[in-house]
């Protein structure tokens, strides 16, 4: 849970930490995961408590020292932080935004995930609503998992494009191609390692991206976006398989609500 307080005049976030839960489905999203050997859909422990809370601030403290724009710790107890202010919810953002201004948020946002990477960094989760904007720089929060535990850093990075690609997608129903172009120029200065991984899987799993255009409209919906990625970056076959298992098994993609 996190709300918004005020320390001397500037407001803050306090964040405590539940207790983890999800491990039965988790554990299956894991095997599927390794079954098809999609290593950057291998979900990382979700921890509670103190246990959440000492990751998160140890994550935060790396991304800083990294460079990246990460809100400061100003405060702990008992399973919480108390985390300062970076910016208004990027989600917010994009919904509010006509067309050109939605590009200069996704251009920036893609320009800050590239930069991180190059240093070193990675996220995990970033989805716009993951991410902060306070009208100059991009920032990242939500930390309380890390992928590293489960897969190596070209597979995270691999996974952080992934994540943020099929978070914007929504935004560019009308405008695929638009978003493809975007991403494929910020994924140009990517690792190899990266875009090897990503090549891998991407070649295992085209065909199964294209059987779910027939099925019906929800998940026609959800393939346009998952190839709008593939396109640009050849990540998003990453995703397609588990989707596809989910979708056929009930026709919901509680997979993806794992994932976030």
């Amino acid at each position: 849970m996190v709300e918004p307080i005020v320390i001397e005049g500037q407001r803050a976030w306090l964040k405590q930490y539940g207790q983890g839960s999800r491990a039965l489905a988790l554990g299956l999203l894991n095997m599927v995961a390794r079954r098809f050997h999609l290593d950057a859909l291998r979900p990382p422990p979700h921890r509670g408590g103190d246990a959440a809370r000492d990751t998160e601030a140890r994550r935060l403290g790396e991304l800083q020292a990294q460079g990246v724009n990460v809100p400061p710790v100003i405060g702990s107890g008992r399973a919480a932080l108390v985390l300062a202010d970076n910016g208004q919810s990027f989600n917010v953002c994009l919904r509010q935004a006509d067309e050109a201004g939605r590009d200069r948020l996704v251009a920036a946002a893609l320009q800050a995930i590239a930069q991180a990477h190059a240093r070193g960094a990675y996220f995990g989760q970033p989805l716009p609503r993951n991410l902060t904007w306070d009208g100059e720089q991009v920032g990242f929060i939500d930390f309380e998992e890390d992928p590293l535990e489960v897969m190596d850093l070209a597979q995270a990075q691999a996974r952080d494009w992934l994540m943020f690609g099929y978070g914007v997608a929504r935004y560019y129903a009308e405008r695929p191609q638009q978003l493809q172009a975007m991403m494929a120029e910020a994924m140009n200065g990517a690792h190899a390692p990266v875009r090897a991984h990503a090549h891998a899987v991407t070649g295992r799993l085209q065909r199964v991206a294209h059987a779910a255009m027939k099925m019906g409209r929800s998940a026609r919906a959800l393939a346009h976006a998952i190839l709008i990625v593939h396109g640009a970056t050849t990540l998003g076959a990453l995703m397609v398989l588990a989707v596809c298992v989910d979708w056929f098994a009930d026709g919901q993609l509680d997979l993806l609500e794992l994932l976030t």
